[in-house]
């Protein structure tokens, strides 16, 4: 072995020790952040002390380039499958602090890009205040709703931002938000990075949906803000395995809540040991208690195999190489996940009995979180479309695409 050979093999075994701490982590993150997710949920506030903890445990570094410290290079396809056995032990902790915590990744990998036009500098003072002061990232990019799109002109020393923008998950600690919008005399999306905090940035707090309180998807309106040259940018084309990535993402984001619920359900029969009906003396002796755990788990492990077998697809994937097949299964993990997450934060009542729907559990948050974010995008839709390319080939229409 050439010394060359060593030192990348050196590499290659640093980063695997590194990922292995992470996971161990985040695995006990997944036993620490449910009493945090419940305030939250019932204050109806941001999850900081989720994301505070996610960062003092080093997660918010995975997708950083390797020259600022990072694992994966801000490349969905490196490191994928470990990256989501993470995300999904975050995810069954507080699925609110996970879903922002994976809108921290993508705008990670949107900002840190190799091909995009932002300047070195910005990007390594990016990367300190990530790594060293747990700074937030915001995908600000939906307009639906909103009155018009978020536009931009340029003015002598950068560009000045003006609009509304709905659904600005992570916003809720400040942080930093990446702004899509339209250039005046440009085609085409770009965007810009905005300091929450900036003169001219109005967040409302008028996140009031039932479920996924924790992630403050609030409304921002820009106000005539300026954006320095150097901190706006064309993030140049996605990688072609990017789009199946986002599905995971949104996969994961709803099988969280189902194996929060899980793991809550576990613990609570297990601590009152009560069976269902009297002619049993003990919950693990209540064949119906054992049934519907098992039916539970099948449900929850193999929506999270499918998802992670996919994951694995995305990192093995080519650069060159046609992705229409892995984006179709990704559309299948996400309806994999969508019914094991409806169907498990349901029937955890019927497992865990009357007591348990009491307010101090606050196990309704589970079905809560799964409900509102399973109708972010129609998975009846997505069911036609997997059904059409098994039967005819035909491709999902750009429509599917573009609803992320």
């Amino acid at each position: 072995m050439t010394f060359q050979e060593n030192g990348a093999s050196s590499g290659e075994d640093a980063t695997r020790r590194r990922i292995a701490d992470l996971a161990r982590r985040a695995a006990a993150l997944r036993r620490e952040l449910p009493e945090s997710a419940a305030e939250a949920d019932t204050a109806n506030t941001d999850t900081a002390f989720g994301m505070r903890r996610l960062w003092e445990e080093g997660l918010f570094v995975f997708c950083l380039p390797h020259r600022f410290g990072g694992i994966n290079d801000a490349r969905p396809e490196v490191h994928t499958e470990d990256f989501f056995r993470i995300v999904l032990d975050v995810m069954a902790g507080d699925s609110s602090a996970g879903m922002n915590f994976l809108v921290q990744a993508l705008v990670t990998f949107e900002v840190f890009k190799e091909d995009n036009s932002l300047p070195e500098a910005t990007k390594a003072e990016l990367a300190r205040l990530i790594r060293d002061e747990g700074v937030r990232l915001c995908a600000s990019n939906s307009e639906a709703g909103s009155p018009g799109p978020v536009t931009a002109r340029r003015i002598p020393g950068g560009i000045v931002v003006t609009g509304t923008k709905a659904f600005n998950t992570n916003s809720g600690g400040g942080g930093w938000a990446s702004v899509g919008l339209t250039l005046e005399g440009r085609r085409g999306r770009y965007n810009a990075l905005v300091p929450l905090d900036q003169p001219g940035v109005t967040m409302k707090h008028d996140w009031d949906s039932m479920g996924q309180r924790g992630t403050h998807s609030q409304t921002i309106v820009y106000d005539e803000v300026f954006v320095p040259d150097g901190h706006h940018f064309d993030s140049g084309p996605v990688s072609p395995s990017y789009l199946s990535y986002v599905f995971l993402t949104h996969a994961a984001i709803m099988l969280g809540p189902g194996l929060g619920a899980f793991d809550a359900a576990l613990d609570y029969v297990r601590k009152l040991d009560r069976p269902s009906l009297p002619e049993f003396d003990s919950a693990t002796e209540d064949v119906l208690v054992r049934r519907r755990i098992g039916g539970c788990a099948v449900d929850l492990r193999a929506a999270r195999a499918f998802l992670l077998d996919t994951a694995r697809r995305i990192e093995r994937s080519a650069p060159d190489e046609d992705t229409t097949e892995l984006f179709v299964e990704a559309f299948g993990v996400k309806v994999a996940c969508v019914r094991a997450a409806l169907s498990v934060t349901q029937e955890i009542f019927d497992l865990t009995g009357a007591r348990s729907t009491s307010g101090r559990y606050g196990f309704d948050r589970f079905w809560r979180n799964a409900r509102t974010f399973a109708t972010h995008d129609p998975t009846d839709a997505k069911e036609v479309w997997i059904g059409d390319w098994y039967l005819t080939g035909k491709e999902p229409p750009m429509a599917a695409m573009l609803r992320v």
